[in-house]
């Protein structure tokens, strides 16, 4: 299973690298961390993530081993390997990483870190869950994670609250893993009764996430999602100002990705089109949430493209 990696902790992984390489500066350069993720390694340096790789077993318990051009050390913190990697300039540097004890300010950067590691492995595996269990579209949770991070960054949302934002566009839909296969597979118009089963959907994933503890603002954001400015949404019909602005980017970006890949218009018409529509559909969004959306389809120069359907993909090639 590929690895879900947490997009909005990359300011953790340059704050540990720094410290790293401002320590270390003396016996190397271009430090790397690594950590075990199944049979391979994941790694970050300082340019961001690295390629999952397969290490030597022997560097479990390196203080010093050279390997691929470089020096390693490990450390163990909360019951978690980590693989420290510097790379040693022989004319330049005369390394004594198998002596060096790793400074302290390093152990709380890589609790933090192992906390939201351990983290995006749960995701990951709930993520999957979500899609054999509720038949989620694939991809759609992380086409919805990444469309509504990139309207966060362009409204300014940093820190905290982004972390929040990624994990509330991650969960959003997770309340469907206890709703009946049945009333997820329905392709007809739904009864009132099934309308209501079926939104139940942001209640009980609220619920679900709420049970974790320091998961408040995102077990609201999950609750929120699909509430509308205007107050025509649900669960609580609220109204713009009581509605956390993740849910307001998060309910945008999901209803963005429907339009775009899983409706039957949606190869029929341009990025620009849809967003056209949703812009008309007065007070059911936010408008600065449509106006980062409009900029970041427009940096990604994709306004006046169409987006390719599953069907698309599986015509035959006439020749």
């Amino acid at each position: 299973m590929k690895p879900l990696e947490l997009s909005s902790i990359s300011e953790i992984w340059k704050s540990a690298l720094q410290i790293l390489g401002q320590r270390l500066v003396t016996e190397g350069t271009e430090p790397q961390l690594w950590f075990q993720w199944g049979k391979v390694w994941r790694g970050h340096d300082s340019n961001g993530v690295l390629p999952p790789t397969e290490l030597p077993i022997h560097l479990l318990e390196a203080k010093g081993a050279k390997f691929a051009g470089r020096q390693w050390c490990s450390i163990v913190t909360d019951a978690m390997t980590w693989l420290i990697c510097i790379k040693v300039d022989n004319h330049g540097h005369n390394s004594e990483i198998k002596n060096w004890n790793p400074p302290e300010a390093i152990f709380p950067t890589l609790k933090l870190l192992g906390e939201f590691v351990r983290m995006e492995c749960l995701l990951g595996l709930t993520l999957r869950i979500l899609e054999n269990r509720a038949g989620e579209h694939m991809g759609h949770w992380d086409r919805v994670r990444n469309l509504a991070l990139a309207i966060g960054r362009k409204l300014g949302i940093a820190g905290k609250e982004f972390v929040e934002l990624e994990l509330t566009a991650l969960l959003h839909d997770i309340g469907k893993v206890a709703l009946p296969g049945s009333i997820l597979e329905v392709s007809r118009p739904l009864s009132p009764a099934e309308r209501r089963q079926i939104e139940s959907h942001s209640v009980i994933g609220a619920g679900m996430v709420r049970e974790i503890p320091g998961m408040e603002k995102v077990a609201e954001g999950v609750l929120s999602h699909h509430e509308s400015p205007d107050g025509t949404g649900y669960p609580k019909g609220l109204t713009l100002e009581d509605i956390p602005l993740t849910s307001l980017i998060v309910g945008a970006a999901d209803a963005f990705d429907a339009m775009t890949h899983f409706r039957p218009y949606a190869a029929e018409r341009t990025y620009h089109e849809t967003l056209d529509e949703m812009a008309n559909q007065r007070g059911r969004y936010d408008d600065r949430v449509l106006w980062a959306l409009k900029e970041v389809l427009k940096a990604l120069g994709i306004m006046e493209i169409k987006p390719i359907s599953p069907s698309t993909l599986m015509e035959p090639n006439v020749t």
